[in-house]
């Protein structure tokens, strides 16, 4: 069964990473860059101040500058310490980076006199148009959909997928989706973050249908529990949801961003779930909504704070970063009620130029805690989990997860792309980070549950491999052992923010 995994992961990889190699990479010319500030600050008289002359940004054929000027500590006529020079260009570096708008930064000093200094960004943009064919399994995990679901193609979503980043060179995104297979999906969504002079706030907006041929009900000792059973049962469709919602952001200077949404949800689920719930009451499952209702309407207001001071935000390395979301579900429709508070901290500390320590904490706190089934979701579910956990769902209204690691940079590859002219794309790099990890957690439920891991500490411990590449790409090869004693390989395709 190891070597089946082994040899399904090993072919996931290899697709994974032939799809990082079609996306691009740029050439890698940072640490170049570095060294040359630093030989010309060398040259400057320590211990003086230089003003800011010009600023000129290069190779942005898309991007607006004053976008990219936006992301910089400093402007023109500010004084700046010869001593800060180096650090102040490398964080003008980080911030354009961690805008996902570039392959690439290359900050220089262009020209110095005894007054003045002059920089030059030149920068290599993304593609920001990707019409893709779209391919998901819809369990949690790969493991799960391999393990649990004998792999089974009835529960794959395919379809169509059109991103188009950075539409008017402001950093909008516009993204419409068609999906077919387990689900039948329509939604279009619109963000444009820099709608007024100032650069700091924005608007949001999104649409989407969808109807699924099988939905999750209930939990039975840890598992989720389908409708209907059997993957050869998913022919009609089950559960329909419509929602609308939009936003209001904000985001002032680099580190701070706050977002504001407003959302009508309408949600529809058959006949049979209700009977199937009420018939299983001794196993403690919950009904899905109140008072037996198959039909649910209810709007929500979500305020979301995120700060991020890290040198890159998929994969950070160094410093800190946090998100927090309230959220209020119902906003007095009958049959929902949900005051929700969630946050998640991440401190990243560098300990050499290849070695780093990561602590990651998560909370979720539901109110009042008497929920229907459709709020109790908690560990298991997106990222919140816990590793060599994966086959298990842990629901309840209040729940938390620590988890540590440590990390080394063992390899970095340059793959070049022989189909490829572009002097942007002609090599590829991936580096390699090997890593040791252990995780504690758990989640409370103050009802009749059948569910072992529940109202309990849980652990978990392990080793992997992490696979980086541009365009945000991250891959997790992981083997974990929980307190139970199972032990497992697993492959995860997600971000810590």
């Amino acid at each position: 069964m190891l070597l089946h995994h082994l040899r399904i992961y090993a072919l996931g990889c290899c697709l994974l990473l032939l799809a990082a190699t079609v996306a691009g990479q740029p050439s890698v010319a940072a640490d170049e860059a570095r060294n040359a500030i630093r030989r010309v600050v060398a040259l400057m008289p320590a211990g003086t101040e230089l003003r800011v002359g010009s600023i000129t940004v290069k190779g942005n054929r898309i991007t607006k500058e004053y976008i990219v000027l936006r992301e910089l500590p400093f402007v023109p006529g500010d004084r700046l310490a010869v001593s800060s020079l180096e650090n102040l260009l490398e964080e003008a570096r980080l911030n354009l980076v961690n805008t996902q708008l570039f392959l690439e930064v290359i900050p220089s000093i262009s020209a110095w006199n005894e007054s003045l200094v002059d920089f030059t960004f030149e920068v290599k943009e993304r593609w920001y148009i990707f019409p893709l064919p779209y391919f998901k399994l819809i369990d949690r995990n790969p493991n799960q959909w391999i393990v649990e679901q004998s792999a089974s193609l009835d529960r794959v979503n395919y379809g169509l997928k059109f991103m188009w980043e950075n539409v008017s060179g402001r950093r909008d995104k516009l993204n419409f989706n068609y999906i077919n297979g387990y689900t039948r999906q329509v939604s279009l969504y619109y963000e444009q973050p820099y709608a007024d002079k100032k650069l700091e706030k924005g608007f949001l907006g999104g649409i989407q249908y969808a109807r699924t041929r099988q939905m999750n009900y209930a939990t039975d000792s840890n598992k989720q529990v389908f409708f209907p059973v059997s993957n050869n049962g998913i022919s009609d469709f089950v559960r329909t949801t419509f929602r609308a919602e939009a936003g209001y952001s904000i985001r002032k200077g680099v580190s701070h961003r706050h977002a504001f949404r407003l959302s009508y949800v309408y949600e529809q689920i058959p006949d049979t779930v209700v009977r199937l719930i009420a018939d299983n009451f001794n196993k403690g499952y919950l009904p899905y909504f109140f008072d037996n209702r198959t039909e649910q309407r209810f709007g929500e207001f979500q305020y979301s704070y995120q700060y991020f001071r890290v040198n890159n935000i998929p994969y950070p390395w160094k410093g800190t970063a946090f998100s927090g979301t309230f959220l209020q579900r119902g906003l007095g429709a009958p049959g929902m009620n949900l005051w929700q508070a969630q946050a998640k901290l991440g401190k990243y500390f560098q300990l050499g130029q290849h070695t780093s320590i990561s602590l990651m904490g998560h909370a979720l706190l539901k109110l009042p805690w008497r929920q229907p089934m459709y709020n109790q979701p908690a560990m298991g579910y997106g990222e919140f989990y816990l590793r060599g956990l994966e086959y298990y769902v842990v629901d309840g209204v209040m729940a938390g997860i620590i988890k540590t690691t440590i990390r080394r940079e063992v390899a970095e590859l340059r793959v070049p792309t022989l189909f490829l002219k572009s002097e942007k794309y002609k090599k590829i790099p991936f580096k390699i980070i090997a890593k040791v990890f252990a995780d504690a957690g758990g989640s409370h439920a103050p009802y009749f549950t059948n569910s072992l891991l529940n109202n309990r500490l849980l652990y978990t411990w392990g080793g992997g491999v992490d696979i980086l590449s541009y365009y945000d790409f991250v891959a997790r090869i992981e083997y974990s052992v929980n307190q139970l004693g199972e032990k497992g390989l697993f492959l995860h395709l997600r971000r810590d923010f």
